[in-house]
């Protein structure tokens, strides 16, 4: 009764049609297809009802850890942008400054040497980063070498030339802290050195031992004022 039923209700038919439709080989090949789903059902197992819960549980969990990942490659991007930004201002700063400070050199070291030639180059001008800089010297009457390759004075009055270059201003780009730590320094070796600096920041000439200073008081009339400062109290 129940089967009739549920034709009439589901399928809207009634057992005489189907009985009419359906030969002894279609209800052979049926039954055939119902044990075959039985048995795939069998081996299904029992059904696990929390699975909708733990499905929601682990989607959760799931979505979490993908916004996470989607989070840290966007930051890798940025950072990695970032990386590149800074790369390229250090190549071009110290593109510049190289340029500067070669370019100073051989104009200094002929006046030093009174003649001759010296350059810098880039050791791998290709790679900006990680390059090396050899210094190359042709004092008068010498051909033109690296720095290791000559005299003892020859090699120390080079060095002397370049420091003449590199130490222009050299504290001008310090912050207050640093300035007077590198003023602080200097005087380590006042005992054995003196050291002539030229300079406008405060912390440097607070820690000199002699100020010279150049004022004009009236236009055009300048006057050179001296103070000792361990006169001062």
């Amino acid at each position: 009764l129940d089967n009739l039923k549920d034709l009439s209700e589901n399928y809207g038919v009634t057992f005489e049609e189907v009985e009419h439709q359906i030969s002894e080989k279609d209800l052979n090949t049926i039954e055939k297809k119902l044990k075959l789903l039985k048995l795939g059902l069998d081996e299904l197992g029992v059904v696990n009802i929390g699975a909708i819960s733990e499905y929601e549980r682990v989607n959760e969990r799931y979505e979490f850890l993908n916004s996470q990942q989607n989070d840290l490659l966007s930051a890798k991007e940025q950072l990695e942008v970032s990386m590149n930004e800074m790369d390229l201002e250090v190549k071009n700063r110290f593109q510049k400054t190289f340029e500067q400070v070669s370019k100073a050199f051989s104009e200094v070291f002929p006046i030093m040497f009174s003649g001759g030639y010296a350059k810098l180059s880039l050791t791998n001008p290709e790679n900006i980063l990680e390059t090396g800089i050899e210094i190359m010297a042709q004092p008068p009457g010498k051909k033109l070498q690296q720095l290791s390759l000559l005299s003892g004075g020859e090699r120390a009055l080079t060095a002397i030339t370049l420091l003449f270059v590199i130490l222009d201003e050299a504290e001008a780009a310090l912050d207050d802290t640093n300035v007077a730590r590198y003023a602080q320094y200097l005087q380590k070796f006042d005992n054995e050195t003196q050291f002539i600096v030229i300079t406008h920041r405060k912390g440097t000439m607070i820690n000199a031992d002699i100020l010279y200073g150049v004022t004009m008081q009236e236009s055009g009339v300048s006057q050179i004022v001296s103070v000792a400062l361990d006169d001062i109290d």
